[in-house]
């Protein structure tokens, strides 16, 4: 084992820098899947990232009256509340058609949960009851933008002019026309001009859960506590399955670029480890004829290159973690969730082992450098056949390179002797 150990070390510091152009390929493959895999499922799941900026509600509950806050706020699992907020039906008049919205009171100054996200425009204001903020998908549908007219009709039949504000995204409502009808935010005072019946309004209540796998029992039991005022309720399950998109396409673009990209590293892995075969052909046969027998050349070979690639995928999962959440803030954020990246690391260190071994299978039979055989004394000493030399030579073919003397004889040309008869 030490002897492998300083044959792996000897040869990793004579060759530093391709160990080292080793280990950035293998990671720059890792980092572009990682940074591929994190795009995708923030682009097909957007849930995913609103929920999070947001701080969204788990549960969204429907009530006719006011709920008991104090009664929900004391289940166990729930951290904290959105509200009671007033909701209100109404219909907007645009581009001469009526679409139903739902006006829902929010507070000027920004809540700490299930609070929108501002893309456009600005937020409510005190000193502008007219300003309304619209989802972003219900006004991209109806092609509505910060300063467009928002006439509402309540459902007492007046109507009222508001303003477009600002453009917001929620993680606790879906997209518009998937999830109907549109959210619009308003101010409770521009509420209660647009809907003065409280009779006409119901309100909405948040909660934020520790764990959201405890979602259903939850609500069961809120349902229980707040007895027959329940209307409906939403959760945060249906809001994520509104919200995901068809990738069916985009998740086999990735896995085409997944398999170029360990097609890549593979080959890339079994070309130094190959190349690393073919210089030391000569230093295999050698440690084979000391003793190392085929399996021990193999694994070492295996162990030198395969820490390389794990090295590299090491680095690589490191360094695709930190771009997406650092370099990537706008984009990207909430991190790639443990399946694909547990999949991703798997998947890189299987190709790296195997590629790995192949080339290393082929070192380990390598043959030993064989001994070298006694000379024949045909080769070595040719003389006159069947006469010996004076030195007792014996050949078994004559010698034209011999010395011929005077007397017609060849001298031996290994001792220089003459043959005597």
């Amino acid at each position: 084992m030490r002897a492998e150990l300083r044959w792996i070390r000897a040869d990793l510091r004579a060759r530093r820098g391709q160990a080292l152009l080793t280990i950035l390929t293998v990671a720059g493959i890792v980092t572009a899947l990682i940074t591929a895999a994190t795009l995708l499922e923030d682009g097909t799941n957007p849930w995913r990232g609103l929920f999070t900026r947001g701080n969204g509600a788990h549960i969204w509950i429907h009530t006719k009256d006011t709920p008991d806050v104090v009664a929900l706020r004391s289940l166990d699992g729930v951290t904290d509340l959105a509200g009671p907020y007033r909701s209100a039906p109404a219909t907007l008049a645009a581009h001469g058609r009526k679409v139903p919205i739902a006006l829902q009171e929010t507070p000027a100054a920004f809540q700490a949960v299930a609070r929108p996200l501002l893309r456009e425009g600005r937020w409510l204001d005190m000193r502008d009851p007219d300003a309304v903020v619209v989802e972003r998908s219900f006004a991209r549908e109806l092609g509505l933008r910060p300063g467009s007219p928002f006439p509402v009709t309540g459902l007492n039949g007046a109507s009222h002019a508001l303003v477009v504000a600002g453009l917001a995204e929620s993680g606790d409502q879906g997209f518009y026309p998937d999830w109907a009808p549109g959210l619009v935010w308003t101010l409770a005072g521009t509420l209660n001009v647009v809907e003065p019946a409280a009779g006409r309004t119901e309100s909405v209540i948040g909660l934020r859960l520790t764990d959201p796998d405890d979602t259903d029992l939850i609500v069961q039991r809120a349902v229980t506590v707040l007895d027959n005022q329940v209307q409906r309720v939403s959760t945060w399950r249906e809001v994520r399955a509104s919200m995901e998109l068809d990738n069916r396409l985009l998740g086999l673009l990735l896995a085409l670029f997944g398999i170029a990209g360990l097609v890549a590293a593979a080959l890339a892995l079994a070309n130094a480890t190959g190349g690393r075969v073919l210089g030391q052909v000569r230093d295999i046969a050698t440690l084979k004829s000391l003793g190392f027998t085929r399996r021990q050349v193999t694994w070492t070979l295996v162990a030198e290159h395969g820490v390389l690639g794990l090295l590299g995928i090491v680095l690589g999962l490191v360094a695709g973690r930190l771009i997406t959440v650092y370099a990537l803030p706008d984009t990207v954020v909430v991190p790639l969730s443990p399946g694909p990246f547990a999949a991703i690391a798997l998947g890189t260190g299987l190709v790296v082992l195997g590629s790995v071994w192949v080339p290393a299978w082929g070192g380990g039979r390598t043959p030993p450098i064989p001994a070298t055989p006694a000379a024949p004394l045909a080769a070595t000493c040719p003389g006159w056949p069947g006469w010996p030399c004076s030195y007792g030579c014996r050949p078994r073919w004559c010698s034209a390179r011999g010395t011929r003397s005077r007397a017609g004889r060849r001298r031996c040309s290994r001792c220089a002797g003459w043959p005597s008869r």
